[in-house]
């Protein structure tokens, strides 16, 4: 039997509980995630894995020839991107699957394009009423099978001529079958085609989307950095001195943006240092077999060299070498100095050099050699350097090095130490574990 308990302990007791309850609701409430709308823009991946994702001006390979896109992030306005899946459903029903080309484009690269196409019918005015890839409502697309092979449709992408409108008569029965198919479910699904181009569909209610200019790094969600563990296992460094490394890496090997980060390795840890650094590489991106010339990075790790520098005052802890008018880099793979700093008059030794004081908008003021072909393998490539990006440009990529802002060259240069044995690693980030 218990004690029974004065009137104002109960009370007491009771106020508590209710407070409890009523705390514990508003918790609940607070924590409450905020209710997507239809016009928000969303990652495509975080409401559907069952697209292929192909972001082509996130590479090289669309009618620009140039990368356009930080990384290849899919993103859509909430209301087209449930149309979207309810016509991949519709597709897969028939042993196929919708592949995303583009989606949701920045206002700013879509005055890039325009910028950089002849033919204006092509693309949208971006300073009238825009396209509707600005609005996060339009997308490029085709099928693939179950294997994740193309269908073949009547081109394929940023095909700019009369053989890519739906209506085109010369097409096989091949392709118009499967055109059929996806013009079917996009059609049933909310979306209308565009006349000249087979693979454009627009979100019927693109009107209630607003131009936007949301840069696409904003939902990236990719980890860039390495771990310890990560770093402790790649087979280059296990029988190598080197307690500096530089990263520069992808998602993709066909792109010529890249994220950099440098890690240190303090009482066999390593530790990151600089994080998440634009980069630039190679107009054409990576490349696992590098040809002189290929507008291509060499995948790879390679021995961090010699800094260069226009000015002596260069804080650096690499070797370092002020260069005058005279100094160049051998580019001819048929001259025994290929691949090498030399300097002029060449007296017959070399018919062609890259000059280091020609460069403009300060590219080398400052820059590093990447020991890449140290062997000096005929028309294997030459002048792999890191240096400053150019400013000047709109769209950044390089002819094979590996560039970054001005600030951040120089913040790179100034933690290298040669007593460290720098090296640096590039490569997509699915790849560069096998280094």
């Amino acid at each position: 039997m218990t004690k029974k308990q004065p009137m104002g302990i109960k009370w007491t007791i009771a106020l508590l509980l209710v407070t409890g309850m009523i705390f514990t609701c508003f918790t609940f409430a607070g924590a409450a995630p905020t209710a997507v709308k239809k016009s928000d823009l969303v990652l495509v991946e975080d409401y559907s894995k069952d697209f292929v994702i192909d972001m082509k001006y996130a590479t090289y390979e669309n009618f620009v020839g140039k990368t356009l896109y930080p990384s290849p992030t899919c993103v859509l306005t909430k209301g087209t991107l449930d149309k979207l899946i309810k016509a991949n459903n519709l597709v897969r029903k028939q042993g196929c699957s919708i592949k995303i080309w583009d989606a949701y484009r920045p206002l700013s690269v879509q005055k890039i394009m325009w910028e950089a196409t002849p033919d204006k019918n092509y693309v949208a005015n971006p300073y009238r009423s825009g396209s509707k890839h600005n609005r996060g409502a339009a997308v490029d697309v085709t099928l693939v099978d179950k294997n994740g092979k193309e269908l073949r449709m009547p081109t394929g992408f940023d095909n700019f001529t009369v053989k890519a409108a739906p209506g085109y008569k010369g097409m096989s029965a091949e392709q118009r079958k499967n055109l059929d198919i996806l013009s079917k479910a996009m059609t049933a699904s909310g979306f209308k085609p565009l006349s000249t181009e087979w693979w454009h569909f627009e979100d019927t209610d693109f009107n209630s989307y607003k131009i936007q200019d949301v840069p696409l790094s904003r939902f990236d969600k990719t980890n860039y950095i390495l771990s310890h563990k990560t770093i402790s296992g790649l087979k280059f460094q296990k029988d190598s001195p080197v307690s500096q490394l530089v990263v520069a890496t992808s998602l993709t090997g066909n792109s010529s943006n890249v994220v950099i980060s440098t890690y240190e390795k303090k009482q066999d840890l390593w530790v990151n240092v600089h994080k998440n650094i634009a980069g630039y590489i190679g107009q054409k991106g990576f490349a696992a077999n590098k040809t002189e010339g290929d507008r291509k990075t060499p995948v790879g790790a390679y021995a961090i060299g010699t800094c260069f520098g226009k000015s002596a005052n260069v804080a650096t802890g690499l070797s370092f070498y002020k260069y005058d008018s005279k100094d160049v880099w051998v580019d001819d793979p048929a001259s025994p100095y290929y691949n090498t700093h030399q300097r002029e008059p060449s007296n017959g030794r070399w018919k062609s050099a890259e000059n280091f004081s020609s460069m403009k908008n300060g590219v080398y003021d400052i820059f590093f050699n990447i020991g890449y072909n140290s062997d000096r393998v005929k028309n294997k490539g030459s002048a792999i350097f890191f240096h400053i990006v150019n400013p000047a440009a709109e769209i950044k990529y390089t002819a094979g090095c590996v560039a970054a802002d001005r600030k951040d060259v120089l913040a790179i240069v100034k933690w290298l130490n040669r007593d460290k044995s720098p090296m640096i690693l590039l490569g997509p980030l699915s790849d560069i574990v096998k280094y």
